[in-house]
């Protein structure tokens, strides 16, 4: 019998142009080490035991048996020039040359539908099988080249991008493929056996469709989880970054003003996200007077961060020596308002200490009162005039305060992220246990005392998930 007559021999040659698919999808999707010369050399040497080995077992054995030499040669054959040729992981490797051999399996199915469509009154495995399977040969590789059009044009970009996502965890998405190929062939030989063939037409059809849907979901499932997991990862690169520009653009670093001994002073900012719309700040308006300010933008998150950013530039530029607080803050706010679409605000205190007088004049705009220590006596609350948040309400007029203060007082200045946080039962932390906080921390340097009071928050909150930004500075005058 002439070999071309064969049908073990059409079988393999159809199963050759699979391999070949899968060997160029896979070609394209990994990067290569070697020189193409060499790579190219391999994968023929690959192919050609394959073919060998596929079209021996075809011809020794019986038609029930050309599928599991066709399948398990390219189990075999195709994987093994993975391991020295690219460079990817290992499980990479194995995750792309199953999973094209898994298209390339579901092609071959559609290729035998297609070819029963033109040619069904020859029996493949008969006499004269090979005038089927000639014909399904060219078919297959006609929808091969589909196939391999399609992966290019719109799949090879996105499976490079998962690839590099999922680099590190790779390995436990190695054995889809594997139960989506050995799968797929399972339910090949189940169809065979009870009749279910392409000959038997719409019936084929849906269940053909229906078991490509379900594989095609599966991956989906996987290619989505990945695409979904880059975006977030790009979105807290993203939110780190802006955590790091608001870090730096408060004073961070403590003695601020080394050379100065009038005063000490220290502050913290726990934002409840990545970035927060608290802030803290404190500056020298001239050689004789120290600014401190603290301030929380209603909101959290990107929003209130952005909002805090031009609040905390606003109050920072109309500070000067020669401009009352009150009419700073009556500034601020006029320009806050502004374009305000979003309706946000900002409460907001503010002080200027006189450094050789030791006055303390300061403008409230609804922030919590802050606590005073006078030296030798405990924590108390000062009372002040609450005002009027900031970029509440264009034309407010707001009213600065004098106090005097004496060496060894101290004045704690907070956000409602201390007071408001809570445990568990729901109960907040208040104004009582801020207290008790501070007079128990009170003789400690400014570093310890905001480090116990933040201690006594965190026990009182027993691990409840922290809601609001918490920011603290305390002012020591010596």
């Amino acid at each position: 019998m002439n070999i071309l007559t064969e049908n073990s021999f059409w079988y393999a040659a159809a199963g050759l142009v699979s391999a070949l698919l899968a060997v160029i999808l896979t070609h394209i999707t990994l990067e290569c080490k070697r020189k193409p010369v060499f790579a190219w050399l391999s994968w023929g040497l690959s192919l050609v035991c394959y073919f060998i080995f596929a079209w021996l077992g075809c011809r020794f054995t019986g038609p029930q048996w050309y599928d599991y030499f066709i399948f398990f040669g390219w189990m075999i054959f195709l994987p093994l020039p993975c391991f020295y040729l690219y460079k990817e992981p290992i499980s990479t490797k194995l995750f792309t040359v199953v999973t094209v051999i898994f298209l390339s399996n579901v092609g071959s199915f559609l290729t035998g539908l297609s070819t029963t469509a033109l040619i069904n009154n020859i029996d493949p495995y008969g006499p004269e099988g090979y005038r089927f399977l000639i014909p399904f040969t060219i078919m297959k590789a006609l929808i091969a080249a589909i196939i391999g059009i399609i992966f290019v044009a719109f799949l090879r970009r996105t499976v490079i991008d998962v690839f590099n996502i999922l680099s590190h965890k790779m390995g436990r998405y190695v054995p889809i493929p594997f139960i989506a190929c050995f799968g797929f062939f399972c339910i090949v030989q189940i169809v065979q056996s009870v009749g279910l063939l392409p000959q038997t037409g719409i019936l084929f059809v849906l269940f053909y469709l229906v078991i490509c849907l379900i594989f095609a979901v599966m991956y989906w499932l996987i290619f989505s989880n990945a695409i979904w997991s880059s975006r977030a990862m790009k979105t807290q690169a993203e939110l780190n970054v802006a955590r790091n520009i608001q870090r730096d653009m408060l004073p961070c670093i403590f003695p601020p003003f080394p050379d100065r001994q009038e005063f000490d002073i220290y502050a913290t900012m726990d934002p409840a996200k990545e970035v927060g719309g608290d802030f803290y700040d404190f500056f020298l308006v001239d050689d004789k007077h120290l600014a401190l300010v603290i301030s929380d933008v209603s909101g959290k998150g990107v929003p209130a961060a952005l909002f805090m950013v031009i609040a905390k530039t606003l109050i920072k530029n109309q500070t000067q020596p020669e401009i009352p607080l009150g009419e700073v803050f009556t500034r601020v706010n006029d320009q806050l308002c502004e374009n305000n679409g979003e309706g946000m605000f900002v409460t907001s205190f503010m002080a200027v200490l006189d450094l050789d007088t030791f006055e303390l004049t300061y403008v409230n705009a609804g922030h919590n009162p802050p606590v005073l220590r006078r030296d030798g006596v405990e924590f108390s609350f000062l009372k002040i005039n609450p005002g009027f948040v900031l970029a509440g309400l264009e034309g407010m007029r707001y009213k600065e305060e004098k106090i005097s203060l004496a060496k060894g007082d101290r004045l704690f200045l907070y956000t409602d992220g201390v007071t408001e946080a809570n445990n568990p039962a729901g109960e907040l932390f208040g104004d009582d246990r801020l207290l008790e906080s501070l007079n128990k921390n009170a003789m400690l340097p400014l570093d310890q005392l905001l480090s116990g009071v933040k201690a006594s928050m965190d026990t009182f909150a027993s691990g409840a998930e922290q809601f609001d930004d918490i920011t603290m500075m305390v002012l020591e005058v010596r």
